[in-house]
């Protein structure tokens, strides 16, 4: 071959390398779009992304496949989603835990590995008490804890759960002093059963028992108040607002072309008002708040930016 050409050739199939993804993401999505989420099949989170994508793709004119792949706290799921090919056919529902577990070094890695496409939903924290507790506020219990420190006990999933961040943030900021007990999955029944005098979880599983009266919310950490439970108020409205959320949407792997996740953010902005999706958020008691592709990842970053600063603090009274 004259080298003439030879250079022709080796011009042709760089353009081509250079073109070919472009042209890709413009003509996305031609096949269907598998969805990975984190979280256990049948729960609130789970059935919000599934929900959200059902909508979606109705915009988004592909099938997308919504499938649970466990472990880690969801650094097992994260990891898996970072490795697909950027082309937007392997996205990810994911939620705050993928802050948390890269400031807990459970993935090798930051939060910036990823590319952030757009919140959809969010699960509020809330610190419940039994329904006959002496407490009928917020205030009213960090008052307690503080006039007696170390007394009161507070339950939680585990040191290294988002809820347990919130809690423990909240205190530190008021300056209330409680004994912290890690009770795992048994958050409920160690509630009812005398336990312990309060638990930080997500309400979502707590619905039961306050329709049965069992239990009370006081007050629940939120960017607004949640349609399932309306008369418990924010964190915010109480001047107490820790800035970060346990936020749920849309990511994908390093790379990905900035139209193609211009399309996802697009079709589940259409999601958000979807009124099933609406009906599910309220029986269900997660919230709907949409953040753009314009937003989001700014967003993301000041979120990790807050949780580290809660994350050094953990470790620094260790």
């Amino acid at each position: 071959m004259r080298k003439s050409a030879y250079f022709l050739a080796a011009g042709l199939a760089a353009a081509y390398i250079t073109y070919a993804p472009a042209a890709v993401a413009a003509d996305y999505p031609t096949k269907p779009v598998t969805m990975t989420i984190t979280f256990k099949a049948g729960g609130a989170a789970d059935i919000a992304g599934r929900l959200s994508a059902k909508a979606a793709e109705k915009l988004l004119g592909q099938p997308i496949k919504a499938t649970n792949k466990l472990g880690g706290g969801g650094s097992i799921g994260f990891d898996f989603v970072g490795k697909q090919t950027a082309d937007g056919y392997n996205i990810g529902w994911l939620s705050a835990s993928i802050l948390t577990t890269t400031l807990l070094g459970k993935l090798p890695y930051g939060y910036d590995q990823f590319d952030y496409v757009c919140g959809v939903t969010f699960d509020a924290t809330t610190i419940a008490v039994r329904a006959d507790a002496p407490w009928k506020t917020l205030p009213e219990f960090l008052a307690a804890a503080k006039s007696s420190p170390g007394k009161v006990k507070v339950g939680h999933a585990g040191s290294g759960s988002f809820t347990f961040m919130t809690a423990a943030a909240l205190m530190s900021e008021q300056k209330a002093k409680v004994t912290f007990v890690p009770v795992g999955r048994r958050r409920l029944p160690s509630l009812l059963a005398g336990e312990v005098d309060a638990i930080s979880v997500h309400p979502p599983e707590l619905i039961p028992s306050m329709k049965a009266g069992k239990v009370r919310l006081l007050a629940i950490s939120a960017p607004k108040r949640v349609p399932a439970y309306g008369d418990v108020p924010t964190f915010k409205e109480l001047n107490m607002d820790l800035g970060f959320y346990q936020f749920r949407g849309v990511f994908v792997p390093k790379g990905t072309p900035q139209s193609v996740k211009s399309k996802l953010a697009n079709a589940f902005k259409a999601a958000a008002t979807d009124a099933k999706l609406a009906e599910t958020a309220k029986m269900r008691g997660f919230g709907i708040n949409y953040i753009g592709l314009d937003e989001f990842p700014n967003y993301v970053k000041e979120q990790n930016a807050l949780l580290a600063k809660v994350v050094a603090s953990i470790k620094k009274k260790k």
